[in-house]
Parts: C-alpha cells; sequence; structure tokens
C-alpha cells in the first residue's frame, strides 16, 4: 500500500510497487500556498488512480528548480516535471507576457478561458519536449496602498506603485503611476518606510504577508492574471505505459477545472478576510479595461506573426475585454 508522509508538502513515498515509476515534481511556492496544495492533491489523485504505480514526488518552494529555470530544467530532463510559471517562459514564448498582465484573464469566465487557451498552451510548449498535464489561473489582483490614495484610477499619478514585469510597469504608466521593482520580499519594508506608496498584488499574498499592516487599503481589479502549467519532460512521460498515461491524463484534465474554482473560492475567502483587515474597495473594472487597452494590444503585437498559436492565443484572451 502506498503511504505519504504529511508533515511537509515533500510527500514522499514510504513504499512503492515493483516497477512504479516515481517522478520528482518542483512546486515554486511554499508548502502554505494555495497553488502548492493544490499540486499536492493532484499528485495524490494520480497516486491513487495508477494504484501507485505512478509517483509524483511534489518539492515545494522551488528546492529543485528556480522559477525563471523550470522550462529549461524539464526539457533538459534535469528536472522530471514542475508547476510552471507562465510568464518565467515569456522570453522563449512570447504570447505568456500577456499572461503577466493585470486583468489578463476574466475571473466569471476563468474555467472556460482554461479550457480555450488549453490546446495553444499545448502547442507553444510542445517544441520545448515536454508534455503539458494541466494548468489554473491566478486570482485575486488589486492595488494595495498606504494611505486612501484612490477615488479614481487616476489617482495612482505619481504614486510610486511595486510592479512584477515590465507590462505590470506599463499598465501603471498608464496610469500616470512611477513603476517601481523590487523583490517581493521586501515591499513589506518598502511600504513600511515610505519607499513606495503602494504596490500591485495577489489577495493570496496581501493577507498571507500581512501587508494590510502597512497597506491597510485594498483596491481590487476583481480580475485574475498569470497561469500555472503543470508540464512533464517527454522522456519522463515516455516511461509511463498508455494506461497509466490515460489514467493521469484523466486525473489531470479533471484538475484544470478544479483547481481554477478552488482557487476562485479561495479569492473569495481572502476578500472576506481583507474586508476585515482592511478597506477594501472594488475598482471599476470597465475604466481599467479601458486604459490599458493600448498596452494589451502592444503585448499581442509582440507576438510575431507568423506564431499563429500564440497570435490566437493572445487574441483568445484579448476577447474577453471587449
Amino acid at each position: 500500500m502506498l503511504k505519504f508522509c504529511t508533515a511537509s508538502v515533500l510527500a514522499c513515498a514510504v513504499a512503492l510497487p515493483a516497477g512504479a515509476v516515481e517522478l520528482q515534481y518542483s512546486l515554486p511556492f511554499n508548502d502554505a500556498n494555495e497553488f502548492t496544495r493544490i499540486g499536492v492533491d493532484w499528485t495524490e489523485r494520480v497516486a491513487a488512480a495508477t494504484d501507485g504505480e505512478v509517483v509524483f514526488k511534489p518539492m515545494s518552494n522551488s528546492a529543485l528548480v528556480s522559477v525563471p529555470e523550470s522550462l529549461d530544467a524539464v526539457s533538459d530532463g534535469v528536472v522530471p516535471s514542475v508547476q510552471a510559471v507562465a510568464s518565467a517562459m515569456a522570453s522563449v514564448i512570447p504570447a505568456f507576457s500577456y499572461l503577466e498582465m493585470s486583468m489578463s484573464v476574466p475571473v466569471d469566465h476563468a474555467e472556460e478561458v482554461m479550457g480555450k487557451i488549453y490546446p495553444d498552451v499545448e502547442k507553444l510548449l510542445e517544441p520545448f519536449d515536454v508534455k503539458v498535464l494541466w494548468m489554473m489561473p491566478a486570482f485575486g489582483g488589486g492595488v494595495a496602498c498606504k494611505e486612501d490614495y484612490i477615488k479614481d484610477p487616476a489617482d495612482l499619478s505619481g504614486l510610486k506603485v511595486r510592479v512584477a514585469g515590465r507590462w505590470q510597469a506599463k499598465q501603471s504608466q498608464a496610469m500616470g503611476a512611477l513603476p517601481v521593482s523590487l523583490p517581493g520580499s521586501d515591499i513589506y519594508t518598502a511600504l513600511q518606510n515610505g519607499t513606495i506608496d503602494c504596490t500591485q498584488t495577489a489577495t493570496s499574498i496581501y493577507v498571507s504577508s500581512s501587508l494590510y499592516e502597512v497597506a491597510p487599503y485594498y483596491y481590487d481589479y476583481s480580475w485574475a492574471g498569470q497561469a500555472l502549467i503543470t508540464i512533464v519532460g517527454n522522456d519522463a512521460w515516455n516511461r509511463l505505459t498508455d494506461e497509466q498515461k490515460q489514467a493521469v491524463e484523466k486525473v489531470s484534465q479533471e484538475m484544470t477545472g478544479e483547481g481554477t474554482k478552488r482557487l476562485y473560492e479561495k479569492n473569495q475567502e481572502e476578500i472576506a478576510a481583507i474586508k476585515e483587515q482592511a478597506n477594501y474597495t472594488e475598482v471599476d473594472s470597465q475604466v481599467l479595461l479601458e486604459r490599458w487597452d493600448p498596452i494589451f494590444k502592444e503585448a499581442m503585437a509582440e507576438v510575431p506573426e507568423d506564431d499563429q498559436t500564440g497570435r490566437h492565443f493572445v487574441e483568445t484572451l484579448y476577447s474577453y475585454t471587449q
């Protein structure tokens, strides 16, 4: 019988059936993160569905490989499988840069969107010798500020706002803000000492990092962005029998939908927590979509014309902003 260590997310198999396939599975976030929890749940379901013949061994907090190096590591066979961050692959897959932007995925249609873009994601990653198994978006984008600055999105003008990446910087600049690049670990202190006035952040990070203590005003975009994509190297994948592959694919297909739903529900819980701990305001998303439309189009334009799959990918996402 297959048993797992539950003291940490490193759910190590105590006993494996003869001939079982064990594959390490790198997760980018810590044990408490909901992405990690869903990833671990998937590994347990795979083990159950294959009677312990296929075991993905989760390793949290980028213990095996850093986020930027994840695709190369799997492609080269250094790491069997990872939960990869889409925007971190944008340097080699330009279409994925679109997901870096706030409001790139509609919350109310997130599960539908994941289904529509999944075939494109498979094709875009195919040249890297990896197999896409499942994916989910990141919910809860917004801006947290030290003071009650924002009555209208234009009120960000002149404020120093911490952003993650080039496209978020462009979005901030479109509002008249001054984008600042800082490591995530420095956000709390930067808000506390006034190095920045606000930070773009997700609800999960805002709550888990206690940012409400130093930035008690949270302005929610009520949209999602980014994507976490579980991939496995083809060499590792081909160690499985056809029957095992079918079982893994069935569990994975279910997890794309269920993981998205769980993240949405978790986001609602986090919003409820924010409303208790901070000053919560839902921003008029239509105003932001109109202000950011040129940025969305600029990101789309960077996908080469001959990249038909990439063009279809970004055009599908963009259609939900209209």
